[in-house]
């Protein structure tokens, strides 16, 4: 299994609300208990998007049901919890139902990370859906590394194409509008005082 970055909940929040509508990303269970740390992240995700958020349990659930759980209401956030026991056929099951699993709220995959391989060999419509957003559950929320501050800050740059000194000036002539990404931003770039 390949290395994957390890994200805290709360950057898995952010790089959903920063993707807008229609954003699927997997996360790998790397804690002790995966149903808790499922809710943690649904706590997390509801707290940070302000979204009614929901886990919806993969294992024996039937195309018919799954298609009503993902449309009604299809704008909150949703996980899809893919237990270490999701079989090779209902990942093909799941796989063949990627149109119609297709929704404006954001989706999660919670997948266990001996399950990435089944995932790719299985359902790779769903895989292709996911692209390279797959994260583990990192063990200390909030707590950022270097490498995961200066990623935060590169999705920044290229989501507003502005430069980290640009947005430092713009907050210094009191120009940057008052919205949560230019105050991470800020904070980010050790310049709290510029809030």
């Amino acid at each position: 299994m390949p290395d994957f970055p390890s994200q805290p909940f709360v950057e898995v929040a952010r790089r959903l609300e920063m993707r807008g509508e229609h954003s699927w990303l997997a996360i790998l269970s790397s804690r002790g208990d995966p149903a808790a740390a499922c809710d943690d992240l649904s706590t997390e995700l509801h707290s940070f998007l302000q979204l009614p958020t929901r886990v919806v349990p993969l294992r024996g659930s039937s195309f018919q049901i799954l298609r009503e759980q993902l449309h009604h209401p299809e704008d909150d956030a949703v996980i899809l919890f893919a237990g270490a026991d999701l079989e090779a056929g209902e990942w093909s099951s799941l796989d063949t139902m990627r149109s119609a699993l297709e929704r404006t709220g954001p989706v999660v995959l919670w997948i266990a990370p001996d399950a990435v391989a089944r995932l790719a060999q299985f359902a790779p419509n769903i895989r292709s859906f996911i692209g390279t957003s797959i994260f583990l559950a990192g063990a200390e929320p909030g707590i950022m590394t270097d490498k995961e501050r200066e990623s935060r800050l590169e999705e920044l740059r290229q989501h507003y194409q502005l430069s980290d000194q640009e947005v430092a000036r713009r907050a210094e002539a009191k120009e940057l509008p008052p919205e949560p990404h230019f105050v991470e931003w800020l904070v980010l770039l050790g310049r709290g005082d510029l809030v």
